[in-house]
């Protein structure tokens, strides 16, 4: 599966194929982070998807619990026409030095799903 991702304070984004990596260096890890550990990070979380699933968005929330570290992904295969199968997923891991991660949250998106995010951040 392609791995190739541009990380900005907390979210990646997937590159396609044909788009060259962007041009200004990235920017500094937040503090709370080692370096590299969102890019660990999300290597392992490609580990739980299918085969021809790619990640399409890595957002990092919040936490309710001061260690634990939660993603929502959004999740595509690969595939032309495969946007009926479009997944919300939440993973969590159990601190940030975690080398495992659990899938938390399923939800599929049909055309008519919305979805209403509460919080402020």
């Amino acid at each position: 599966p392609r791995q190739s991702f541009v990380v900005v304070k907390g979210a990646a984004r997937l590159l396609p194929a044909e788009e060259p990596p962007p041009a200004e260096p990235p920017p500094a890890e937040p503090p709370c982070q080692a370096p590299g550990q969102q890019e660990r990070h999300l290597h392992l979380m490609m580990q739980l998807l299918r085969p021809q699933d790619a990640i399409r968005l890595a957002v990092r929330l919040e936490s309710a619990r001061p260690r634990r570290v939660r993603y929502l992904l959004l999740v595509r295969p690969e595939e032309a026409g495969a946007e009926a199968e479009t997944a919300l997923l939440g993973v969590d891991f159990a601190h940030e030095g975690a080398s495992r991660c659990t899938l938390g949250m399923v939800l599929p998106l049909w055309s008519d799903t919305q979805v209403f995010l509460d919080g402020d951040g």
